[in-house]
């Protein structure tokens, strides 16, 4: 691995527990960087929602559904596979 990915690797590895929608610009870049490259590293990074999911199951439009999950804090969540 090289320093490059190393770096990005700490850094993404940084922002896990944070709620996505509250990064910063240059944090919401690593994520975007770190996404896209994701199955490279053999980990996987999620967002987890804490949004009710019986008022998510009940959501009768893809707009509902995520202004719901908007209103809810999104945590990262890193997994090694």
């Amino acid at each position: 691995m090289n320093s490059e990915d190393r770096a990005l690797l700490d850094n993404v590895a940084a922002l896990e527990g944070k709620d996505l929608t509250h990064l910063t610009k240059e944090e919401k870049k690593i994520f975007d960087t770190f996404k896209a490259r994701e199955h490279e590293f053999g980990i996987r990074v999620e967002v987890v929602s804490e949004a009710p999911l019986a008022d998510v199951e009940q959501g009768t439009s893809p707009y509902l559904i995520n202004g719901l999950e908007k209103a809810y804090p999104n945590q990262i969540v890193i997994i090694k596979e």
